[in-house]
């Protein structure tokens, strides 16, 4: 049956409340994270001057990120799992959400070439989950809460609404307790009073995580439209070889499943000895996105390549080796950067070039071109929709090689 017109008032204000609740911890979160960042790499590394120090700090990561993990478990867990696991409508644990903020905070504190939307998203579908707990005696389509929340969570952790909505109900084939037409407005009821506490928040107390903006395409021309196609080639193979690392560093990193702490470790002595000579492979790459926009004609092609390509590497070593959390916004830095390393080469528009890549190694990730276009449209201008989809649509279509032995569910 569906909501009562009593039901569907009260239900819409839980998840404004819920919606405000998920953008106030998860600016809270961002806000420590930033000051973490800043003080490790700004304000302690001008009075600490080594050549070592990205290694230095980055071990005593690894080392801390090692204890934890051995006390706790392996935390976070990445958000494309816990979304499967809701949409199959297994519960999320509650009681150690505090175990998780922490998990999620080091790695990305300590340089980790990691987003934070894993750990963000393990820590409010828990909280979502109990949420519907204290509240399931008003109503049983209460249950419905921790799907609509991980909407909010994803819509304000990338400031896209749109992209938020269409990730979640794209492969949701679970039979709902609520008519689809109220789910939606649920949907969207979360995802913007989420997106609108952060953004109040984000304008009087800072802590703001975004990507950059690029400016709009000046020309499409012939010249454009014959090079996309090869553009969206290099995004695919750029996408394959993070597959192709992925199953390199399972490999390497196998003989040291039981020795967490010394992943830990090694793993930060990579990481910063990695970002000594290509600084920009550190961070989860929306800062640093902003400054290649900005020096890309000076940067050089070698350097643009390099560290797209090295980029998607260490998101997979970070990973092996403990250091957690999601791939969205490196893998949209890499593409960028790839993209515009192709822009050096070629007589075209270069936001048409970064565009393209950009879509179609993303696609070639994440498996949802619709949720590219809309995800990137925050950043891209709207006349790159078309070049986008040319880019994600191909990305998508291509399928991962079986004899990498790496099987996508995202």
């Amino acid at each position: 049956m569906g909501l009562k017109i009593k039901e569907t008032t009260l239900m819409t204000l839980l998840v404004a409340l819920l919606g405000g609740t998920i953008g106030g911890i998860t600016w809270g979160l961002l806000f420590i994270m930033n000051l973490g960042i800043n003080f490790l790499w700004t304000d302690l590394r001008n009075a600490v001057d080594l050549t070592l120090y990205p290694v230095m700090v980055c071990a005593v990561g690894g080392l801390l990120i090692g204890l934890w993990e051995q006390r706790f478990g392996p935390y976070p867990r990445e958000m494309a799992e816990i979304l499967k696991d809701v949409k199959q409508g297994e519960r999320i644990p509650y009681n150690n959400l505090h175990i998780i903020g922490i998990a999620a905070l080091l790695p990305l504190i300590f340089g980790g070439s990691l987003g934070p939307e894993a750990g963000l998203t393990g820590v409010i579908v828990g909280l979502c989950f109990w949420f519907s707990n204290r509240l399931k005696f008003i109503f049983q389509e209460i249950a419905e809460l921790p799907q609509i929340g991980m909407a909010a969570t994803i819509g304000v952790i990338f400031g896209a609404p749109l992209f938020a909505f269409v990730n979640q109900i794209e492969d949701e084939s679970k039979p709902a307790l609520i008519p689809k037409n109220i789910k939606i407005l649920m949907y969207f009821v979360a995802i913007l009073s989420g997106y609108g506490v952060l953004t109040v928040l984000q304008n009087f107390f800072g802590g703001r995580l975004g990507l950059g903006h690029f400016p709009a395409i000046e020309k499409i021309t012939a010249a454009e439209w014959a090079a996309a196609i090869p553009l969206a080639v290099v995004g695919v193979a750029a996408g394959m070889l993070y597959f192709l690392f992925m199953k390199m560093t399972k490999m390497a990193v196998k003989p040291l499943a039981d020795k967490i702490v010394i992943r830990g470790i090694l793993g930060g002595v990579i990481l910063g000895g990695v970002g000594i000579f290509l600084p920009y492979t550190m961070f989860s790459g929306e800062h640093e996105m902003v400054e290649v926009i900005n020096s890309w004609p000076t940067m050089g092609f070698a350097v643009l390549v390099l560290t797209g390509i090295v980029k998607l590497l260490m998101g997979n070593i970070c990973h092996e080796m403990g250091w957690r959390g999601g791939n969205i916004f490196p893998t949209i830095f890499s593409g960028v950067s790839i993209g515009y390393a192709c822009a050096l080469l070629l007589p075209i528009d270069p936001i048409f070039c970064v565009a393209v890549v950009t879509a179609a190694l993303t696609a070639t990730v994440m498996r949802k071109p619709l949720a590219v276009i809309l995800l990137l449209l925050i950043c891209f201008p709207i006349n790159g929709i078309i070049p986008m989809t040319i880019g994600a649509v191909i990305g998508g279509a291509v399928p991962v090689p079986q004899w990498m032995g790496i099987f996508v569910d995202h």
